[in-house]
């Protein structure tokens, strides 16, 4: 069902006006609301809430999260809070920036990545990304925007300019998280990536799905894959693709004295507080 959803979505997106697009997928939620019912064994939290950070499996859990949500009628908001709506049952915030004390009660989920591979993975992103952020001209980069400063200077002069980019921007935010409270489940990508079935399986258990939804879920994971969208292995690169290689430790291959001494610089002893290292002779 949800493959052939996908396949007329994509139609869709280069047919069909942004706005009628939105309606047809209302429309759709709004009918399996109607003819499904809950994913909840008992009653379920007043709100689901996933929180990641850019380069750490954004795209991936939206495309599996909203799948779900749609599956059962339930409403998905991918957003800031403060653009939240009142309708909204399944809420991605892709900064991890939320204010917990302001949310109808919740369910949430949290998921970080190793910092050196976010700046690898965001280097190779950024060259060709079309996000609007990007290619606003900036006076740090002599009028350029972001991806222009990228483009105009070489690898390891354009990873300096991500690690700078980033260790001010997103890991702030990997830093700022409240890892203790149990109504979030904490995951790593280097977890999840290595056993997708089993960390998917407890995510939804601790959504409180029934048995059912919790294989709806799955079905819905495994569709999403790294493999089965890419066609590729963990570790094959493609240039200009959000699934660019899906492989950890990137970084190691990438990074040399110069740049490791500069992260190390700029990251302080963050590896070690996020549990990637024991200690910071890395």
């Amino acid at each position: 069902m949800d493959k052939v959803y996908d396949a007329l979505r994509s139609v869709a997106k280069s047919t069909v006006p942004d706005r009628t697009l939105a309606l047809l997928n209302r429309g759709v939620v709004e009918f399996n609301r109607l003819a499904t019912e809950s994913p909840f064994g008992e009653d379920g939290p007043a709100l689901l809430v996933h929180c990641c950070h850019h380069r750490s499996g954004t795209v991936w859990f939206t495309r599996v999260l909203s799948t779900v949500a749609r599956q059962y009628g339930l409403h998905f908001q991918g957003a800031s809070q403060d653009a939240l709506t009142s309708s909204t049952e399944v809420f991605l915030q892709d900064h991890s920036r939320i204010d917990r004390s302001a949310l109808s009660p919740y369910r949430g989920s949290h998921m970080i990545r190793d910092p050196r591979d976010m700046v690898v993975s965001g280097y190779h992103y950024h060259l060709w990304t079309e996000e609007e952020w990007a290619h606003r001209p900036r006076e740090t980069y002599d009028g350029k925007s972001f991806r222009e400063a990228l483009n105009s200077v070489g690898k390891k002069q354009g990873m300096m300019l991500e690690m700078e980019r980033f260790c001010e921007e997103d890991l702030q935010d990997m830093l700022r998280w409240n890892y203790d409270d149990p109504a979030f489940l904490e995951l790593t990508y280097e977890e999840v990536i290595a056993d997708e079935a089993s960390h998917f399986e407890a995510l939804f258990e601790h959504y409180g799905f029934h048995d059912e939804a919790v294989e709806v879920g799955l079905e819905a994971a495994r569709y999403y894959s790294f493999q089965n969208l890419s066609g590729r292995d963990f570790g094959e690169v493609e240039e200009e693709s959000h699934l660019r290689s899906g492989r950890t430790s990137q970084w190691e291959a990438h990074f040399d004295d110069e740049l490791k001494a500069r992260f190390k610089e700029m990251a302080g002893d963050a590896v070690v507080r996020l549990g990637y290292e024991e200690s910071s002779d890395w």
